[in-house]
């Protein structure tokens, strides 16, 4: 009793000091402004009122978030397959598998964005199989600094994350399930569908969520290899920290994105109960 209470009080202090204050001191600093580089510390919603005002923030934050979501879904299609064949197919080498797959994030993060800069460039690995196979006349600088070179650089970065939660996730269906479904004459695709699919939803949800999540506050990526086109609400939040040095605002901009995270895991965790209601059933 006395270690699961000193548990409780360490992980409750270290909510406290590293998640609590942090977002409760820049939701004060959101009511703030910035006057002549100068902190005025009044309460004040004029930071929200110029994100609802201006056009730009928000059609900023809706391409944002559709960005980011259609990187969780690519991500979640790519790695739920995977989870299937390293868990089921396997065999001696799952192990290996599942840390071949992880491999990337023993890579720096800085180190991945470049490498892919290079993939996508105008003399980069794409552009010269292109040339050899004959498919280009000449590099062309369409795979890079857009939305596309955006996507494929923190799909390749969230991959590892979503597929974790969803390879534990399908690591513990029980194997008498899938066992009886077979003796009882279910074919792979009904057993998939009927039993593997709805109890690896939870894994599915928080997999989506944790690449959702990458993508959304990612602004280094963008910068790096987006360009003018490709950047995102993370980079306008970013500049606010920055150069603008208008802390205020930028706080305000974080709150409403983080608002917007905490709605999306909502939905989220509805998604991933539906494991309980199948179980019950």
């Amino acid at each position: 009793m006395n270690n699961k209470r000193i548990m409780i009080s360490f992980i409750s202090l270290w909510v406290i000091l590293f998640i609590l204050i942090p977002i409760g001191t820049m939701a004060l600093y959101s009511f703030w402004q910035v006057d002549q580089f100068k902190l005025v510390r009044t309460l004040t919603f004029a930071n929200y009122i110029a994100f609802f005002t201006d056009p730009t923030y928000v059609q900023l934050l809706l391409k944002t978030l559709k960005l980011s979501a259609l990187i969780a879904c690519l991500a979640v299609v790519i790695s739920y397959p995977m989870a299937l064949i390293v868990h089921y197919k396997g065999g001696a080498f799952k192990t290996v598998l599942f840390l071949g797959v992880l491999a990337p994030l023993w890579v720096g993060y800085l180190v991945r964005i470049y490498a892919w800069r290079s993939i996508l460039g105008e003399n980069g690995f794409i552009n010269s199989v292109l040339l050899l196979a004959g498919v280009l006349e000449k590099p062309t600088t369409g795979l890079l600094f857009n939305n596309f070179s955006v996507i494929v650089t923190v799909l390749c970065i969230a991959i590892p994350f979503t597929f974790i939660p969803i390879y534990t996730t399908i690591e513990k269906i029980p194997v008498s399930l899938v066992r009886a479904s077979e003796d009882l004459g279910g074919t792979a695709f009904y057993t998939f569908i009927h039993i593997i699919a709805p109890l690896s939803l939870p894994g599915i949800a928080t997999g989506f969520m944790f690449a959702f999540i990458t993508a959304v506050g990612d602004y280094m990526a963008p910068a790096l290899v987006g360009g003018a086109s490709g950047i995102l609400f993370g980079n306008i939040i970013q500049t606010q920290f920055g150069n603008s040095f208008n802390w205020p605002l930028g706080a305000s901009l974080a709150v409403i994105l983080l608002l917007c995270l905490l709605l999306v895991i909502l939905i989220l965790r509805k998604l991933g109960d539906v494991k309980g209601t199948f179980e019950e059933n």
